[in-house]
């Protein structure tokens, strides 16, 4: 026997037997995590452990069986055991890997429980950190979720509505008192210096339905329905820059604006009666000056009226969103009840370039996106047939974020703005305390902040979410 025929009897037990040792650590690892996934809802990985774990258990008997002659010495015993140490950084992304994508909570915020007043909206700051509005005040968060300050509404009045927007770090906030109705008081906030510009009483007319908004900013207009007329003020400054007259048997609903242009409704019921729907005209008007650019006539039937959009035009407006080009003609409908699917009013429709992308029931449940120039559907998203909680822009651009709901669990879904495909699995979201209502903010490199906005107040106000890294 020549002397490399003896050097491989004599290594061979002993490369078996670190092997094995290597592959025992590891089986003992992944049984660990067996365990632990017995107890928990995040069981994604739990096949592959069951497939995996027997057969490593097996393949670690055999190696040990066959290099038990290779185990003596304390240094092939002190070579095993580093060799088994490093293994488990490996067979640890590996059940990462398996695992996929998951966050949890890794800081809230929840002053009662429950609250004594109705959340109505929320706001994100323009640097870092958040404001939350309930009906007897605002409260602003730091970007670490802590409160920092805030104010409470006057006295004698509740606040009822947000601007959708911002700008230029100024917000509005709507408040009702009695008699009157949302919008009889009108303030302006800065968010920046956390400060009150301004405040304005005024004879606001009563709501024609829930969703009439009050108040709306556009660029640095603050544009306030009133009662008989539209009213442009400075945002900064709250003095009139321009007054819209309203009809005296019309109403204005759906306000919105974007750049540089307002958008809103009259809705005229009189003017149709007797002839089948009423009458309505969708309006555009100069922020700055209050000048009329162009209005349409609408033919709407009873049922919800709601801006989705205002660049592009979207406007829900009974059976079917209409879209419209920045001229006022329409160019396309998208019908709330198709032959595929049916649109959703909740959670509400996110923007996403030239898309509106809308949750929808149907044979496939989902969201899907329809294009804002022709009404055409361009994706749809099944997402495994999970209830869709809500919507917002993702951290990619032009991506789309959508949290889903199961018996089992909440997923956060990333999806590509141009096609609705998955960009990666889905996170799963463990035991994050979410209502029916909430924002969504992307915030950070790994984070993701929610704004719970549920009526009954049992739910932290504000969770932020961190990527999961150990366990």
């Amino acid at each position: 026997m020549n002397n490399s025929t003896l050097q491989g009897a004599r290594w061979l037990p002993r490369a078996l037997f670190v092997s094995g040792t290597a592959v025992a650590a590891v089986t003992a690892l992944y049984l660990v995590l067996l365990s632990r996934l017995v107890s928990v809802d995040w069981t994604r990985g739990r096949g592959w452990l069951l497939l995996l774990t027997p057969a490593l258990g097996v393949l670690a008997y055999v190696l040990l069986a066959r290099g038990r002659g290779g185990s003596r010495g304390a240094a092939v015993r002190w070579v095993a055991a580093a060799v088994a140490l490093a293994a488990l950084w490996p067979a640890w992304q590996g059940y990462a890997w398996m695992r996929g994508p998951q966050a949890y909570v890794w800081t809230w915020w929840q002053a009662e429980n429950p609250e004594p007043a109705r959340p109505i909206g929320a706001w994100q700051l323009p640097g870092a950190g958040l404001v939350r509005a309930r009906t007897d005040g605002l409260r602003i968060y730091n970007g670490e979720g802590r409160s920092a300050g805030g104010r409470a509404a006057p006295g004698g009045t509740a606040f009822c509505a947000l601007s959708r927007t911002v700008a230029h770090g100024v917000g509005l906030v709507a408040a009702e008192r009695a008699p009157g109705g949302c919008g009889t008081r009108v303030s302006a906030v800065d968010l920046k210096q956390d400060k009150e510009l301004w405040a304005k009483d005024l004879p606001a007319a009563p709501p024609a339905d829930g969703d009439t908004p009050a108040v709306a900013v556009v660029d640095a207009t603050a544009v306030v329905v009133a009662d008989g007329a539209l009213l442009g003020l400075d945002l900064r400054s709250g003095e009139e820059r321009w007054r819209m007259p309203v009809p005296a048997d019309c109403r204005t609903r759906a306000l919105d604006g974007a750049a540089d242009r307002v958008l809103y409704v009259e809705d005229c019921p009189g003017a149709g009666a007797g002839a089948g729907p009423g009458t309505a005209r969708l309006t555009s008007l100069d922020a700055r000056t209050g000048t009329p650019a162009w209005q349409t006539p609408l033919r709407i039937t009873p049922g919800a009226l709601r801006m989705l959009s205002a660049h592009p035009i979207a406007l829900r407006a009974g059976d079917a969103v209409r879209l419209f080009d920045d001229a006022g003609r329409e160019r396309g409908a998208i019908p709330v009840a198709g032959p595929k699917e049916d649109l959703l009013a909740e959670p509400g429709p996110l923007v996403s370039g030239d898309l509106l992308v809308l949750p929808v029931k149907g044979r496939v449940p989902g969201v899907s996106a329809y294009s804002l120039l022709d009404g055409r559907r361009a994706w749809h998203a099944g997402l495994d047939g999970a209830t869709v909680l809500g919507l917002a822009q993702g951290r990619a651009p032009g991506g789309v974020d959508v949290v889903t709901s199961t018996a089992a669990r909440t997923h956060l879904w990333h999806l590509a703005g141009t096609t609705g495909r998955p960009k990666a699995e889905p996170t799963i979201l463990r035991d994050v305390p979410l209502g029916r209502r909430f924002e969504i903010y992307p915030t950070g490199t790994e984070g993701y902040t929610f704004v719970n906005l549920d009526p009954a107040g049992e739910l932290p106000s504000y969770v932020a979410l961190m990527r999961v890294t150990g366990w």
